[in-house]
């Protein structure tokens, strides 16, 4: 099988993973791990290319570039999702710390010191 086959079949993978995204926690997680996994052996195979494609993988190759582009904006939107989650968590933490012990992180607004003596 040719690589710029093997590339087709990935990126089609990919664009069918991407049509119906996952609404449940646990499915989103295994979603997320299978499309890194396809991005990683998409990017190794990507790496490997030494050769001018032929002709017939010329026409491969477009089809696979409108793929990417239409992929792309669902994989951005996906990116972006993953990042307000990490965010998301990041406040949670912050805030139950917070909650835990309230004064283990004082606000250093300003300080008043009297000189009188």
């Amino acid at each position: 099988m040719s690589e710029f086959v093997k590339l087709y079949d990935i990126t089609k993978e990919m664009a069918q993973l991407l049509e119906a995204p996952p609404g449940q926690e646990e499915e989103r997680d295994e979603f997320i791990e299978r499309l890194t996994e396809l991005l990683d052996e998409r990017g190794k195979l990507l790496s490997s290319f030494q050769r001018e494609p032929a002709d017939e993988e010329e026409k491969l190759l477009k089809h696979i570039i409108a793929l990417q582009e239409k992929m792309k904006p669902k994989l951005e939107a996906e990116l972006n999702s993953v990042k307000r989650d990490l965010a998301e968590l990041k406040k949670k933490k912050e805030t139950s710390r917070r909650y835990e012990n309230p004064y283990s992180h004082t606000p250093i607004d300003g300080a008043f010191i009297d000189k009188k003596k």
